[in-house]
């Protein structure tokens, strides 16, 4: 079992809610945590939209539901290769 299983599961069995965040990040950490958020009851995932020069991308926002990448891992792929 992950550490981040073993902590959903304690924070459930306290009966507390549970949010993913970020100010400023890159669209790696948020591609990453979008991969959880269906354990979450909260994710605020938009920090990489403040970001001018992301060097990724990642994970899109639908209708305000993440979409996940197809590709293999992350699904990441570098700038220069989404254009």
């Amino acid at each position: 079992m992950f550490l981040r299983d073993y902590l959903i599961q304690l924070a459930r069995s306290l009966g507390l809610k549970i949010m993913l965040g970020c100010m400023i990040e890159s669209s790696v950490g948020i591609t990453a945590a979008a991969h959880l958020s269906p354990l979450v009851d909260w994710a605020d995932l938009d920090g990489n939209l403040l970001i001018a020069n992301d060097p990724y991308v990642g994970v899109k926002v639908e209708k305000g539901k993440p979409v996940l990448p197809e590709r293999p891992g992350l699904g990441l792929r570098r700038q220069s290769q989404a254009l």
